[in-house]
């Protein structure tokens, strides 16, 4: 029997191609905005929203990665449970308001309109992939294909009309923000949540506690690269800001689409994993770790020190190159975190420990590289990042001595 949340294969290729179509328009719209706004004006605009991206993880908390873990073991309190997130999304709003808030208030001295708007449009982000993941989950793939394509004419729309109306980076992200604050109501209303869950001490507890795992790691990529775009304005290479921007936003095609698609095929993975026994999983993992790390220690600073010598002088364009030579150790590490997040609970904490770790790294290394290295430097620092997690989570794997328990974190027999 299909449960709710698993796809078709028609439904699946809706779902990529919708994503897709989004993040396709997402960097033609910017590229048609560095070329009305100028740089000037466009390093204005790339440095808030770079500088926010951390925003829209906070926004959502993991919500859409636990209700499609959980969702698909349940059988008769699954209404009760989108209620639970449904309520624990509209206190992580305020929270993530508040903390813009207080982000543009102390340090957007001059440019708190652009910030709190960009500050907004992530929040909006981080909202519609709860509300879309909510709809997955229950089995309606089609609300998010359409949430997607609608985002992509309003995009086209709102970018015409800089070209035709000469629209600056505030009315633009107004008219942005706007457009998916609605959406978002859309599709709140269309789930119509029922709230007696929130009486369910074990579910609300099960919920938010995964949710809250499940979300590090997330969290932490979101803080990583706003904290690059601070440190690249605190140590003067403020200018280099819109060719990482542009770096992130033509990454999204491929680390996006690649994450999404794991999302996507998510409740398969959590049935699956809930209904074996881990230890050769791990096993492989554990290997497939080991030789990461020992590639990625040699080729992330031979990527980087090829990069100075050769395409420092193409600015943006080699910032894109970079970027696309580190994804690999990215795709890798996310892999290995999308295993260990949806096996035991042990292994989800532990990959959000990982995680945590892996932030203080990159505020160790960002504040040691990016100053000489620029954007360049910054790109590879996300990358050592990754290493540092796939260390963590390979200690983990090591200190196994026995067949781990695979009873999962909001399992009830």
């Amino acid at each position: 029997m299909r449960l709710p949340g698993t796809p078709r294969t028609r439904a699946l290729a809706m779902l990529l191609g919708g994503r897709a179509a989004f993040r396709g328009t997402v960097l033609l719209s910017n590229l048609a905005l560095l070329a009305v706004w100028g740089a000037g004006e466009y390093e204005d605009y790339a440095q808030a929203m770079g500088s926010m991206m951390f925003l829209a993880p906070l926004a959502s908390i993991g919500i859409e990665k636990c209700a499609l873990k959980l969702i698909p073991r349940l059988r008769h309190t699954v209404a009760s449970l989108v209620g639970v997130f449904v309520t624990l999304c509209a206190l992580l709003l305020s929270v993530a308001l508040a903390v813009l808030a207080t982000t543009v208030s102390l340090g957007h001295s001059g440019h708190w309109a652009i910030a709190g708007l960009a500050g907004l449009y992530a929040i909006c982000v981080g909202l519609t992939q709860v509300m879309v993941g909510l709809s997955r989950a229950l089995g309606r793939p089609k609300r998010d294909v359409a949430a997607h394509l609608t985002l992509c004419v309003a995009l086209v729309c709102w970018t015409g009309a800089a070209f035709v109306f000469e629209v600056s980076p505030v009315t633009f992200l107004a008219l942005t923000v706007t457009t998916m604050a609605t959406l978002n109501v859309v599709l709140l209303l269309m789930l119509r949540p029922r709230f007696d869950g929130l009486r369910r001490r074990t579910l609300v507890r099960a919920a938010v506690r995964t949710s809250l795992l499940m979300a590090i790691p997330d969290l932490v990529g979101g803080l990583s690269m706003s904290l690059l775009f601070v440190v690249l304005r605190v140590t003067g290479a403020r200018a280099e800001s819109t060719g990482l921007y542009m770096a992130s936003v033509a990454s999204a095609l491929l680390l996006n689409a690649f994450s999404y698609l794991l999302r996507v095929l998510q409740p398969d993975v959590s049935r699956s994993l809930n209904q074996r026994d881990l230890t050769a999983t791990y096993d492989r993992l554990a290997r497939w770790l080991r030789l990461l790390v020992l590639v990625g220690v040699l080729y992330v600073p031979a990527v980087l020190a090829v990069a100075l010598l050769v395409l420092r002088p193409y600015g943006g364009i080699g910032v894109v190159v970079v970027y696309a030579a580190c994804v690999p150790v990215i795709f890798a590490v996310g892999s290995a975190n999308y295993v260990m997040e949806n096996a035991s609970a042990g292994a989800l904490a532990a990959t959000s420990v990982g995680a945590a770790i892996s932030l203080v790294a990159v505020g160790a290394l960002a504040f040691s590289i990016v100053p000489w290295a620029g954007a360049l430097g910054a790109v590879t620092v996300l990358a050592f990042g990754e290493l540092v997690h796939a260390l963590v989570i390979l200690r983990w794997l090591r200190t196994l001595e026995r067949p781990v328990s695979h009873i999962l974190i909001g399992e009830r027999k």
